[in-house]
């Protein structure tokens, strides 16, 4: 096996394989085939009841693969009477049979950062795995329902606990985000689905088709405007001027992690490390030196698609594996000198183009 494919993610090795014309099956295929199953089932009813097509949409998070268009049948007394959000329910099996054990340490760090360490609430092990056993199914609103659009909401639907899985992101969602108006936009984890609810005179399905996808469709064109007229509308209501919450280290806001510090944007990745500091108390390695000393002292930056390592005076300074991947021809490394000592500023262009939600994997 050669450098390359050692260090390739499992996807990347599998898509290697295919490209050659090798036939690889992986349990998510088996599994996709399962969901097949579950998605194509239809209702028969013994007494003639009348059904309808509901028709939503599959975008799945591996690019490689097409976006689809879904129907299920329902029954159009179901359909006109108060039976909520049809999806919610229909689409539990899909997220139950591509379920993964959640990471209880990725839940930590995000209570904490919402509530605060003291404050963050204690969460077993038990708990966490009942939780995503029971494949919730959340909801986030691309268009909001307002009186311009009849009261019409566009909703994603996803794993509740996707991030917890450690499920990949789905770019194909997060720019559909991004062309509603969101910015930056959310991140979705794993595969999605899109529906469309009218809430008015009663809440119900209707048809959201896989040409609503398009650019050019009609409610992406209208969906900031129409997104901005519902939080006014909030606002005004709630006396708040809420705004959406920045991604760490987005906005040149840069996240202090221990013994570097890092800022990105959709596009790249930019780490700084301190080589030296003029401070008794730094996380600097040593006392304060110029960029001729850093160089003399057997500084090595090393590239892989999801990992970078740095090697200073003899010790590994930072082994460090990335969310996502990186552009390892787009990577460079420079020194950074100021009073206070120098710093390693390493700049990596993203594979993906998309904002993380974290810097490590």
């Amino acid at each position: 096996m050669s450098e390359t494919e050692k260090e390739m993610t499992p996807e990347e090795r599998i898509n290697y394989l295919r490209e050659r014309g090798i036939l690889v099956e992986t349990p998510e295929d088996r599994r996709r085939e399962q969901i097949k199953t579950i998605m194509n089932e239809t209702d028969v009813d013994e007494n003639g009841e009348e059904y309808d097509d509901l028709k939503f949409v599959h975008v799945p998070h591996n690019e490689s693969l097409p976006i689809r268009e879904l129907s299920m049948k329902v029954s159009k007394n179901r359909l006109s009477s108060k039976s909520g959000d049809l999806l919610l329910d229909e689409l539990k099996p899909f997220f139950s049979a591509l379920s993964k054990k959640a990471d209880i340490s990725l839940f930590k760090d995000s209570a904490a950062k919402h509530f605060g360490s003291a404050d963050a609430p204690q969460v077993s092990v038990e708990a966490l795995r009942q939780v995503t056993e029971q494949a919730q199914v959340e909801t986030f609103a691309l268009v909001r329902p307002t009186e311009s659009n009849k009261y019409t909401s566009v909703n994603i639907y996803l794993d509740e606990v996707g991030m917890l899985k450690r499920l990949p992101l789905n770019k194909r969602a997060a720019d559909l985000a991004s062309k509603a108006g969101f910015n930056p936009a959310p991140s979705f984890y794993g595969d999605i689905f899109i529906g469309r609810i009218q809430y008015k005179p009663v809440l119900h399905n209707i048809d959201f088709k896989k040409e609503d996808t398009t650019v050019n469709s009609q409610w992406l064109q209208k969906a900031t405007m129409e997104n901005l007229e519902y939080q006014t509308e909030m606002n005004q209501i709630t006396g708040t001027n809420e705004v959406q919450a920045s991604a760490d280290g987005a906005n040149g806001v840069a996240k202090a992690e221990k013994g570097y510090s890092w800022t990105q944007t959709e596009d790249e990745l930019e780490i700084v490390i301190e080589l030296s500091s003029s401070s008794k108390d730094g996380d600097g390695v040593g006392p304060i030196m110029n960029a001729k000393d850093a160089k003399a002292a057997g500084l090595k930056v090393k590239y892989f698609p999801k990992k970078t390592t740095v090697q200073f005076q003899g010790k590994e300074l930072l082994s460090l594996e990335y969310f996502a991947s990186v552009d390892t021809d787009g990577c460079t490394w420079t020194l950074d000198s100021t009073s206070k000592g120098v710093s390693l500023v390493i700049t990596c262009e993203k594979a993906d183009g998309v904002t993380w939600p974290r810097i490590t994997a």
